[in-house]
């Protein structure tokens, strides 16, 4: 899986042009507005580096194997493994609780709030960290990877309350601030048919 640095390209709208005679345009009727949406946002100068490398970071988390018996029912998760995001150098003003936004894109399903799995046949030697171009991967049956906090609680990634969990920047010696933020990821079976063997992957 990747770090919190997803993004996709929208696509754009095809644009038609037409020309009418403006003697058989009637003029539309004024629309209601039924109510505005404020896009709120700041955008700092720096950043912190995570795990020692300046943004963009990428990170491969390997899961255990594990036995298809270990998902036996809807909901069951297994094979949980932690995964740390260090940051070092984050700017001295910064202060609070920090903790990773796992942005919505491609890669996960909006009903859930998981990761897609998708079928691999990478050798572990061989997988890229890099987001690929997930439209010409298979997706896994039955099968998702859940993010979860420390403590276990669910993250659900794409919800307005995703539910990740931060802490609070500490100061380091050189006056700069730090933190390590620790998740989990893990199987989770989302649907009552069996689960079928084999390498998946998800970013």
């Amino acid at each position: 899986m990747k770090t919190p640095r997803l993004s996709l390209s929208p696509g754009g709208w095809p644009i038609r042009l037409a020309c009418l005679s403006l003697t058989l345009v009637p003029l539309a009727p004024a629309l209601a507005v039924d109510g505005t949406i404020t896009i709120d946002g700041e955008i700092i100068e720096q950043t912190c580096k995570i795990n020692s490398m300046t943004p963009p970071a990428d990170m491969l988390v390997n899961l255990p194997k594990i036995s298809t018996t270990a998902l036996k029912n809807k909901g069951d998760v297994a094979g949980s493994t932690m995964f740390e995001i260090k940051l070092t150098d984050c700017p001295e003003a910064l202060s609070g609780n920090v903790k990773a936004y796992f942005e919505p894109s491609a890669t996960v399903d909006l009903t859930t709030g998981n990761l897609h799995a998708y079928t691999n046949g990478d050798s572990a030697a061989t997988l890229q960290t890099k987001l690929p171009d997930v439209s010409s991967k298979g997706k896994a049956s039955n099968v998702q990877i859940q993010l979860a906090n420390a403590d276990g609680s669910t993250i659900s990634i794409g919800n307005t309350d995703s539910g990740v969990q931060g802490v609070p920047l500490t100061a380091a010696t050189d006056g700069k601030k730090t933190a390590t933020l620790r998740y989990l990821a893990r199987y989770i079976k989302t649907e009552s048919a069996a689960v079928s063997a084999g390498r998946i992957v998800a970013y």
